[in-house]
C-alpha cells in the first residue's frame, strides 16, 4: 500500500520533507479513503458538481488532457480535490516508486482542475494518475472517489 512511503526519509506523520518529495508519503499521514466535502465546482461545459473528494498526493503530479497523450498541467503535492475517477486500461498511469523501491502501477485516473499549466500559467481541467495518490493500492480504484 502506498501509505508506507517517507518512512525511509525519517519524516513524521504530518511533516512535508522537501528532500523526500518523489519518494513517498509518511506512513499514517493519509486516511484510508479520500474525504468528501460539499464544495461546488463548475466544469468547463457548465455542469456543476457539488461534492468533491480530497485525497493526498505525495509529490507534484502531472495532469493530462482528454486523450491522455500529453501532459498539460501540474498538481502540487498535498491534499487536493477531485470530482470523480475513471478506469482506462488502454492508458496506464506513469509508474511511481516507493522509498523501498516497489512500484506503484494503476490505470485509474482522477478528474480535477490542476494547479499550474506546464507553461507556468493557471492549470487546466484534466486527469491525474492514481499512482500519485496516497490512498489505494496497485490496480485498484482510489477509495472514496466515485466513477465519472
Amino acid at each position: 500500500m502506498k501509505l508506507k512511503r517517507l518512512v525511509a526519509c525519517g519524516a513524521t506523520a504530518l511533516a512535508v520533507v522537501a528532500t523526500c518529495v518523489g519518494t513517498a508519503t509518511p506512513a499514517g499521514a493519509a486516511s484510508v479513503s479520500c474525504t468528501a466535502r460539499y464544495e461546488p465546482k463548475v466544469y468547463p461545459s457548465g455542469y456543476v458538481v457539488n461534492t468533491v473528494y480530497y485525497c493526498d498526493s505525495w509529490q507534484k503530479a502531472p495532469v493530462y488532457g482528454r486523450t491522455f497523450a500529453s501532459q498539460h498541467s501540474w498538481m502540487y503535492a498535498g491534499s487536493n480535490w477531485y470530482t470523480c475517477q475513471i478506469r482506462i486500461p488502454a492508458h496506464q498511469n506513469p509508474v511511481t516508486h516507493n522509498a523501498d523501491g516497489s512500484a506503484n502501477q494503476n490505470d485509474w485516473w482522477l478528474f480535477t482542475l490542476a494547479d499550474e499549466s506546464v507553461e507556468g500559467g493557471p492549470g487546466y481541467w484534466g486527469y491525474l494518475p492514481a499512482t500519485y495518490i496516497a490512498q489505494g493500492d496497485n490496480w485498484q480504484r482510489v477509495p472514496g472517489v466515485p466513477d465519472c
